[in-house]
């Protein structure tokens, strides 16, 4: 039995991370930590927890396996390097840290221990990004990528984002980084440009990475919000629905007659329809998790075997490097 704890008692441990770990076998979850007590507890008897805290002290001492950061970002490098000299693994959310020097930190101890350090990079585990790997076999290796991200500031967002360096775009860049970072390589900014407009600001990313290009649009301020990731391949395209959790693939329209525009507005069509009754069924059964649960569980999977984190060191620690050249950029403008 593999003994849990989770940092952080706010939204994302209770709608993703607590009702993931319930539903597992072989996992035991014995504390529940929040520097408000009270959150704390709530959370713990919400999900049949025997203990909460508000002292990281009282956690460790129920000798935890795993640890589970769940906390503003600001805290993750701390939390992980004390997880890691009590001999824990660690899965962390992203932004993974602050900057270069604390994920080199993190990483660094992670190796020194001997423990897994994970980064929750989970979109790459959601049913989406699953079956666009699946799409690729037959479409082919992406030549480029595109990402679009729309953020309106009227959902729900953390309480701490606007003390972060860049604002929401530092919480929520990792996520189409890591996807372009997954069919690209190693990617490389090449150029920034930002524009702004009656509270909208649009900022767009030249990315280069081993395999090709991408370029990446946000923009913040948006009246809706909308995550879209378009792969294109020698033999199609793949478009990447991220927050329906849908994938659509579209073989080429040949010579583009009106049959071939037909039958191609046919695929797009009832493809997002079938995706989206698929995604809703599980949304209404409380069991889409957009790649947490996969990801969760392959992790607990690598702890109790001794395999390799899902999501590897290098390429959490290569976002981070990423997004210092990305703030950098948008300093200097």
């Amino acid at each position: 039995m593999i003994r849990a704890a989770v940092l952080g008692a706010g939204w994302v441990a209770n709608a993703r991370y607590l009702p993931v770990l319930r539903r597992l076998k072989g996992i035991e979850i014995v504390s529940v930590f929040d520097r408000n007590q009270e959150r704390a507890a709530q959370a713990a008897k919400a999900f049949g927890v025997p203990h909460s805290s508000d002292d990281l002290d009282a956690v460790f001492d129920q000798h935890p396996d795993v640890v589970f950061i769940c906390t503003s970002p600001w805290s993750h490098s701390d939390l992980a390097v004390r997880a890691f000299e009590s001999g824990c693994h660690v899965l962390t959310e992203k932004p993974m840290a602050m900057d270069s020097a604390e994920a080199d930190l993190m990483a660094q101890a992670a190796r020194s221990s001997g423990r897994l350090l994970c980064v929750s990079h989970n979109f790459l585990f959601s049913r989406a990004v699953r079956k666009a790997d699946r799409a690729l076999q037959r479409t082919g290796t992406p030549l480029y990528v595109v990402g679009n991200q729309l953020s309106s500031d009227r959902r729900r967002l953390p309480t701490w984002h606007e003390q972060l360096p860049g604002g929401l775009l530092f919480d929520e860049i990792p996520h189409l980084l890591y996807i372009a970072q997954h069919y690209l390589g190693a990617l490389q900014l090449e150029a920034v440009r930002v524009a702004r407009k009656k509270g909208i600001t649009i900022t767009e990313l030249q990315l280069q990475g081993e395999h090709g290009p991408g370029h990446i649009t946000v923009t913040s301020g948006a009246p809706v919000s909308e995550w879209h990731v378009t792969l294109i391949a020698p033999e199609g395209v793949v478009d990447l629905d991220l927050f329906r959790d849908i994938a659509v693939r579209i073989p080429s329209d040949g010579p583009h007659r009106a049959a071939d525009i037909l039958k191609t507005s046919a695929r797009a069509v009832l493809g997002h329809l079938g995706g989206f009754v698929g995604s809703g069924t599980r949304l209404a059964g409380k069991r889409l998790f957009w790649g947490h649960d996969v990801l969760i569980a392959r992790f607990l999977d690598a702890v109790a075997t001794g395999g390799r984190s899902p999501v590897t060191i290098d390429d959490a620690v290569g976002v981070v490097a990423l997004t210092d050249d990305i703030l950098a950029a948008l300093d200097a403008h």
